[in-house]
């Protein structure tokens, strides 16, 4: 629950100084196996904090999950081309 709060903060610290888009990307890292996909989904699924569910989008292995009340779309990306 710690985790959520201050997840919760610093999202709202952010959003308070102007942006471009007025949104914000954060990157979740770490070893195989370690709950980044299920962290994800948890909060895609049910939000957090000030954040509801619709107000996020989850990109895991270049498919993109929204939660839109009704409809659940995933729209797929292409990986990018290979450097060689």
């Amino acid at each position: 629950m710690e985790f959520y709060q201050k997840l919760n903060a610093l999202c709202i610290e952010i959003l308070s100084t102007p942006l471009p888009e007025g949104k914000i990307k954060i990157a979740i890292c770490g070893a195989c196996g370690s709950g980044k996909s299920t962290l994800g989904g948890r909060i895609r699924k049910q939000g957090f904090g000030d954040f509801k569910p619709y107000q996020i989008a989850v990109i895991d292995d270049n498919v993109m999950s929204l939660n839109l009340f009704i409809a659940r779309p995933k729209i797929k990306f292409p990986p990018p081309p290979r450097r060689e």
